[in-house]
């Protein structure tokens, strides 16, 4: 009888295990929550007995009432229950041991309770991964809608700056309208001077003659700016929709593109000797024209020579393109479809020149500073944006230079931005190249890093790390997406824009009997389709097959060091031309069938 309470206990007897006699006189209990014999057994005060840790977790789910009152009025707590004890007053038997319950007394219900239990746990399994994949899903598309909205807010600064210039521009004009005095009597009336004539019937307020109008020019807008002139931006990004759309729908190569097997027959067909021999020797820059298959190249005899495989001849011969030698050139076409070609100069000149005469367009310094290094001021890449009206020239000393090109009289090769890195005094840049698109600039520094500059905003997009030496040239895939850079101390790397990261490394030297290394790497190209791409050095060239990455060419110079400082692809990648600066010759590659009779033996020279 419990001390507080007058009540009775009420016991359920389970079956009678059999007869044992390490268990005389025990007497098995029935938890009342569970149905199955107590460890812990307790009574309440309404005669139940329970299991304690059972009874104690359902009076937490019940919230301290007693879960075997019908009225759920009364509580419960735990100094009201009585303990009970399995152990005989008259002997040192110890607790029962529960019996088994029905389900895992033979050998059927063990498996069938491990089969629910594997199911239960690759369930729970499915349920994590699903909720895996829609996280995954819920982050790509926030970080979408982030995406988009940086875009909406650049898009709207661009439009609020472009308002500002125009309010700008307004209040400059509201400006230049003039006030005339004229004097009527003894007094004065004045009265603005605008375009219009004055209306009739006003004769009779003048005395004496009109004055004549006072003319005031409007002031010109600086040239040279920080940033790209909105107008100029607003042209890029026009010529930017028309070709990252039609790249989407790029058609494949035609039928006359060069093939796997073709390359691997490449052997030297054609030498070309054209620039001066009494100069030192060495060509220093070279592109070749894809459209009408004609080379350019730059000496140290400080001349451009234009050359025309198909009609095998010197188009033009441009002297005195600097006073010092030529480190830089490329060519492009205007909308009216002739060549242009704009090349760089150690001395720091950036010149254009245009067919078909090639006359001298015009010339910038892209260096103003008179003071400092003046290998500082070389212009170490050039690139011509794919309007055919602006260029984008970098210097040794890390500077950008935007620049517009005209064939208009009077306008020639003007500065419109400059912009550099900021706190990046000690940065040298050695090589530079415009994506396809025409909105991106990639710069190779000294210090074996790629650059990646936005040009819609003049600002620093990536920084890729992965060269030991000085980067020495670098290219842009026709897609868009791949770029590779070579370097000094041998690597070539290609790299994928979306990710950031290399994708392939290549002429690796890991052996000293491995053959298929060229040494220092000084030039990189892909071919116009961007399914091959092309490399070489101190020994050589190699050829491989974009994503495929395997060598399927390699091409020995035969001279000790030659060092292949330029190299080009020709039409449909059916030709490869290089160049060295250590000679005055151009060479043509491509497969034997490419050569015609003795053509391979003849020689364009040019005497001084």
């Amino acid at each position: 009888i419990h001390p507080h309470h007058s009540f009775f206990i009420r016991t359920t007897m389970a079956p009678p295990d059999p007869p044992s006699s390490t268990t005389p006189g025990v007497i098995p209990l029935v938890c009342s929550i569970s149905g199955r014999t107590p460890t812990d057994p307790v009574v309440t005060p309404s005669g139940r007995i329970c299991s304690r840790s059972l009874l104690l977790s359902k009076l937490t789910d019940t919230g301290g009432i007693d879960p075997f009152d019908p009225t759920k009025s009364r509580t419960l707590d735990e100094a009201e229950l009585i303990s009970l004890s399995t152990t005989s007053e008259l002997s040192n038997t110890t607790d029962a041991v529960p019996p088994r319950p029905p389900s895992a007394t033979s050998i059927p219900s063990i498996l069938s309770m491990l089969q629910t239990e594997y199911d239960a746990v690759l369930l729970e399994l499915f349920d994590t991964r699903r909720a895996l994949e829609e996280t995954r899903r819920e982050l790509s598309q926030a970080l979408y809608q982030n995406d988009a909205a940086v875009r909406v807010v650049a898009r709207l600064a661009s439009e609020r700056d472009a308002a500002r210039e125009m309010v700008a521009a307004w209040s400059s004009a509201k400006k230049e309208e003039v006030v005339v005095a004229e004097g009527v009597g003894a007094g004065q009336k004045r009265r603005r001077v605008e375009d219009a004539s004055p209306a009739d019937g006003d004769d009779d307020e003048d005395v004496g003659p009109k004055p004549p109008p006072v003319v005031v020019e409007p002031e010109q807008p600086s040239s040279l700016s920080d940033n790209i002139p909105p107008s100029d931006l607003e042209a890029m990004k026009a010529k930017w929709k028309i070709l990252s759309k039609s790249r989407r729908k790029r058609p494949p190569p035609p039928a006359s593109h060069a093939t796997k097997e073709q390359l691997a027959e490449f052997s030297q067909i054609d030498k070309k000797t054209l620039h001066k021999s009494s100069a030192k020797p060495g060509i220093t820059a070279l592109v070749v024209d894809n459209k009408h298959d004609i080379a350019v190249s730059g000496g140290r005899d400080k001349q451009i020579i234009v050359y025309s495989k198909e009609e095998n001849r010197v188009l033009a011969t441009i002297a005195g393109v600097a006073s010092k030698e030529i480190t830089c050139v490329d060519v492009s076409h205007t909308e009216d479809g002739k060549t242009l070609i704009v090349t760089g100069s150690q001395d720091g000149h950036v010149k254009a020149y245009l067919s078909p005469d090639y006359q001298l367009l015009g010339s910038a310094m892209v260096e103003d500073d008179d003071e400092g290094d003046a290998e500082q001021k070389a212009v170490v890449g050039v690139s011509i944006h794919p309007t055919g009206t602006y260029a984008l020239a970098t210097t040794r000393k890390g500077t950008v230079v935007f620049l517009s090109v005209s064939s208009s009289e009077g306008e020639g090769v003007q500065k419109r931005a400059v912009f550099r890195e900021k706190d990046a005094d000690d940065v040298q840049y050695s090589c530079s190249m415009i994506h396809p698109d025409g909105l991106i600039l990639g710069v190779g520094t000294t210090e074996g890093k790629l650059k990646i500059w936005d040009l819609k905003t003049q600002k620093l997009a990536q920084t890729l790390e992965g060269h030991e030496g000085s980067v020495t040239s670098l290219c842009f895939s026709e897609n868009g997406y791949h770029v590779v850079s070579s370097s000094s101390s041998g690597e070539v790397l290609v790299w994928d824009l979306r990710k950031g990261k290399t994708i392939k490394t290549l002429n690796q030297k890991e052996e000293s009997d491995d053959t298929s290394s060229i040494g220092a790497v000084c030039c990189a190209a892909f071919d116009p389709s961007g399914r091959y791409l092309a490399y070489g050095g101190e020994k050589g060239v190699n050829i491989t097959v974009v994503k495929e990455w395997n060598l399927i060419a390699l091409q020995e110079s035969g001279k000790e060091n030659e060092n292949v400082t330029g190299i080009s692809w020709g039409k449909d990648a059916m030709s490869l031309v290089t160049c060295s600066d250590k000679e005055r010759a151009m060479k043509y590659w491509g497969p034997p069938s490419s050569s015609k009779g003795d053509d391979n033996e003849k020689e364009v020279k040019m005497e001084e």
